[in-house]
């Protein structure tokens, strides 16, 4: 099983013993399963509000507000730094690809705030009290057949750096690229991009 320091089972009995759920996900998760050791980690709290998440965290170890707005907050327990967020949702406000507005939203669920990720296989969570996974778009299957597939092709696009991405992973795991995917990414409009990229 995934191996992680104290701190985070701390930091999710805690969540737990107020009302909620502390979540792994992103590319700790990823990782673990495809054998790569991985050093940060990102925690994603369901079912408590940002205030009360936020003094919570306070009474474990040192926090540092990165979006109080939205939630999204760096913590330190026990030496160990952790970045704990609660599900959001990004709103496109505009037609550049940073035109969005983040609202922060604790009771979304699972399933919708996995589906604001880019590909399946980053959108995998991990319960480190249950030891169990929430895999609403196949993450784990992709995985296993070393293939890139998008959450959601509709909203993939909303931020055209995630073609540099797919291309990124593409490489790095020596993964192929589901045919929707690469049908999105042909198609981006990559002149949105800034120009350093």
């Amino acid at each position: 099983s995934m191996e992680l320091p104290t701190a985070i089972t701390t930091l999710a009995t805690a969540c737990q013993q107020a009302g909620g759920t502390a979540w792994i996900v992103g590319g700790r998760v990823r990782d673990f399963l495809m054998g790569i050791s991985s050093k940060d980690i990102d925690v994603e709290v369901h079912g408590i509000e940002a205030d009360k998440l936020h003094s919570l965290l306070r009474e474990m170890g040192s926090v540092n507000e990165i979006g109080k707005s939205f939630g999204v907050f760096k913590v330190v327990i026990d030496n160990v730094p952790i970045d704990v967020s609660i599900p959001r949702r990004d709103s496109q406000v505009g037609p550049r690809h940073n035109d969005v507005q983040v609202v922060g939203d604790p009771h979304m669920g699972i399933e919708e705030a996995a589906r604001r990720r880019d590909l399946t296989i980053n959108a995998i969570a991990f319960d480190p009290l249950s030891g169990e996974y929430a895999d609403p778009y196949g993450g784990i299957h992709d995985i296993e057949r070393g293939r890139l597939s998008a959450v959601d092709p509709m909203t993939f696009m909303e931020d055209p750096l995630r073609v540099l991405r797919v291309v990124q992973f593409a490489a790095r795991f020596g993964f192929s690229i589901h045919e929707p995917l690469l049908d999105i990414c042909q198609s981006a409009r990559l002149t949105e991009l800034p120009a350093e990229r």
